[in-house]
């Protein structure tokens, strides 16, 4: 676990999440939907057993694109390094979790989420949104089950009871709440919990938020989307 002391120094550099809107271009987007496409054997996607596919970044770092997009970051967020960084799709609605590393870096700083593209049947003028709660967790990349047991995340901690979850409070979230966002989780994953914001998923958007900092997907399987596809970097602070 972190020291009280590398927990500070992380809060130093906390802000709300907030996105940037119209970060990358339409021609940006369709390029980067084509690398992800056209992989090859020796940048092969990986397919998680719970069920997202992903391709890592790290091997398109040269890319002009994808550099371009990288030095566009570092002057928004200031400098960085990135810690993990990868494409994503996925049709089912991402739960609870934080985007720490298990190395616990005492300088682990931005999440980028950069969407690209929705599958849908149908003309949708609503969007899904990225959920962000008041609270943090600073001990290692972990998905949030309270009340839980026994429930396989592969890559991740499982986390049952919130005691060293930073911020927890008594209470619930409220109905309306749950129903707008929610659907896809249990009731008791949000016990303790309180919502912060939301933040349309809207391609060539870039949102950004502190990576320790406990978020979710709305459900947007409740919107009519099939499927959504997006660029995810985390990264460390340079000084």
């Amino acid at each position: 676990m972190r020291t009280q002391e590398q927990i500070d120094n992380i809060k130093k550099n906390f802000s709300d999440p907030y996105i940037v809107e119209n970060f990358i271009t339409e021609n940006d987007i369709s390029y980067l939907i084509d690398l992800f496409d056209n992989s090859t054997p020796n940048q092969p996607k990986v397919y998680k057993n719970t069920g997202p596919v992903t391709l890592d970044i790290s091997n398109y770092l040269n890319d002009t694109i994808v550099n371009n997009i990288i030095n566009r970051l570092k002057l928004a967020i200031g400098d960085f390094d990135i810690t993990a960084g990868f494409w994503f799709w996925t049709d089912y609605p991402h739960i609870i979790h934080n985007d720490d590393l298990f190395e616990l870096p005492d300088k682990m700083y931005k999440g980028i989420t950069i969407p690209l593209k929705l599958d849908s049947d149908l003309v949708n003028n609503k969007l899904p949104e990225l959920c962000f709660f008041d609270q943090c967790y600073f001990h290692g990349p972990s998905k949030f089950f309270n009340g839980d047991d026994e429930i396989p995340t592969y890559y991740n901690k499982s986390i049952y009871e919130y005691n060293n979850v930073d911020g927890i409070i008594e209470g619930i979230i409220d109905d309306e709440t749950y129903e707008k966002y929610f659907t896809h989780l249990k009731r008791k994953w949000l016990n303790g919990l309180s919502f912060k914001c939301s933040l349309p998923w809207k391609p060539g958007s870039c949102i950004i938020f502190d990576s320790v900092r406990l978020h979710c997907a709305s459900d947007f399987r409740s919107l009519g989307y099939k499927s959504k596809l997006g660029i995810s970097i985390f990264t460390k602070k340079n000084d």
